[in-house]
């Protein structure tokens, strides 16, 4: 995923579009994540403004997820977006990354983006039931036969002192 910025350096703000889409495997180890095996599409605009290249553009990949309430696989679709300013000083700014002069490997900012935006849940549907407690039976798919009355563990001892206060 590599830029090639030579023409954009000789032409101040002049925009050059690209656009990439591999394997996501080529970002490196990507094991952990439920987009591992898909491709990532990048696309967008980079220009030199007079000082750095600036790269701005959207990351799209899919995934499957597992909802966080009852467990069942869900495909969702993520687009980021990319945004990033590229300089060759010997002494960058904090918010500047480094370049070589000739290209701009885009591989380590996608990956940056999609870890960093990775959803933190994820829901088959708005209002997912989840799995009962107890038996774990998935609520969406019907009631189980659990008893509703049970009380939890954790709060039987409070159930016992206001029992005790009546």
């Amino acid at each position: 995923m590599k830029l090639q910025v030579e023409q954009a350096m000789k032409e101040e703000g002049r925009k050059f579009p690209f656009s990439f889409r591999e394997p996501a495997v080529a970002l490196g180890d990507v094991a952990a994540f439920s987009w591992k095996s898909h491709d990532v599409a990048v696309e967008g605009l980079f220009w030199f403004d007079g000082c750095h290249l600036v790269v701005h553009g959207t990351v799209q990949i899919s995934g499957i997820y597992r909802c966080s309430r009852c467990l069942t696989p869900v495909s969702v679709d993520r687009k980021e977006t990319l945004s990033e300013v590229y300089g060759t000083e010997a002494v960058l700014p904090e918010d500047v990354e480094p370049y070589n002069g000739e290209y701009i490997d885009l591989t380590k900012t996608v990956r940056e983006t999609l870890v960093l935006s990775e959803p933190m849940r994820v829901l088959c549907r708005p209002d997912c039931k989840g799995l009962c407690p107890q038996c774990g039976a998935n609520l969406n798919e019907g009631p189980c036969s659990c008893p509703d009355d049970r009380i939890d563990p954790r709060m039987e001892r409070l159930g016992e002192l206001l029992k005790s206060n009546r």
